[in-house]
């Protein structure tokens, strides 16, 4: 089969192979899963960096090679159809639609756990289903985990991104006042659609006093930052006494650079969000009942779902060209 696969860490467009790898066959309690879609995500570049909470396992092999390093297979999510049920194994029949979380999906099949995956609903594209089981969990937990009221405010770097958008619906559902900050003005103009108030900036530099124009003393209740380095220096500042700091993404590639003041006299709180770990934090009912929440928001038009561009599993260096691309607006899947 065919799988996007790295023999060591670094660069997505120079480690990345396409590699011939043995179809894997599924044990007991085991679905095998024949893919056709799957995004590109940030979560899936850091992985090939190295940059990733989670190392790689460098085992595979193609077939009839038993020497050299094997390769480890990127991506994190995707969604296709069960191609086959291990011994014993009550799960999905063969022909459903399911999403997937787990590592390695970047390739033509995948064998999990029959409790890892989730039935797709009528309503739900492949290409939608794809792109189910990272950012709108994502979402959907930092909004229940802020838990802010009414008439609360809440900063977003990143801000045009796909989990801001989702956090954008989901927040103003709540009543909240939702600000991502990004720099082109129309980027700003599709997130007021949203009902969102958009700060453009052009420097991290201009963010507190950008802040400061639309909200009462230039505070906010709490920040969602998914970039770290300068940006995120000048978010936290914008937080007022007693706010909430949430760092969920490293996109700069930079540190954060913490004033003890801040925690010590404005009684700032500070966490991070791993969406792996939040997700052990569940236990069946509530994993359940999650589910059953995204899958209907999706059903219902969640945003940040949208598709920019489809490029089959061959053509990955065009597809990691777009990802980076400045204004695309959705999601780069590979297909195939």
């Amino acid at each position: 089969m065919r799988a996007l696969a790295f023999q060591g860490y670094g660069d997505p467009s120079r480690v990345l192979r396409l590699t011939d790898l043995p179809r894997p066959e599924p044990g007991p309690g085991q679905v095998r899963i024949r893919l056709s879609s799957r995004p590109i995500n940030p979560s899936d570049l850091l992985f090939v960096q190295g940059s990733y909470g989670r190392e790689a396992r460098f085992t595979s092999r193609p077939d009839g090679d038993a020497r050299g390093r094997g390769w480890a297979v990127a991506g994190f999510e995707g969604a296709g159809t069960v191609d086959a049920l291990g011994p014993g194994t009550n799960g999905p029949a063969p022909g459903a639609r399911v999403a997937v979380s787990t590592t390695g999906t970047w390739q033509e099949y995948v064998c999990v756990p029959c409790t890892s995956v989730i039935p797709v609903v009528h309503g739900v594209s492949t290409e939608t289903a794809c792109q189910l089981t990272v950012n709108p969990f994502t979402a959907y937990l930092l909004v229940r985990d802020l838990a802010l009221d009414p008439g609360d405010t809440l900063l977003l770097t990143a801000g045009a991104s796909a989990v801001s958008r989702m956090v954008i619906h989901l927040a103003s559902e709540r009543g909240v006042r939702c600000l991502p900050v990004v720099r082109h003005p129309e980027q700003a103009r599709a997130l007021t659609r949203l009902g969102a108030w958009p700060v453009t900036v052009s420097s991290a530099g201009t963010l507190p006093g950008a802040v400061g124009d639309l909200v009462e003393h230039g505070q906010v209740t709490a920040v969602l930052d998914a970039v770290g380095g300068a940006l995120g220096d000048a978010a936290l500042r914008c937080i007022r006494p007693g706010g909430r700091f949430v760092s969920y993404g490293m996109l700069s590639g930079r540190p954060l650079s913490v004033h003890p003041d801040a925690l010590v006299f404005r009684q700032v709180s500070m966490h991070g969000f791993w969406l792996p770990a939040r997700m052990e934090r569940l236990d069946d009912k509530e994993l359940s009942v999650l589910t059953e929440e995204v899958q209907e928001a999706v059903v219902r038009g969640l945003p940040g779902l949208e598709v920019a561009e489809r490029y089959d599993l061959a053509d990955f260096g065009p597809a990691l060209d777009h990802t980076i691309r400045h204004g695309r607006d959705g999601k780069i899947l590979l297909t195939g």
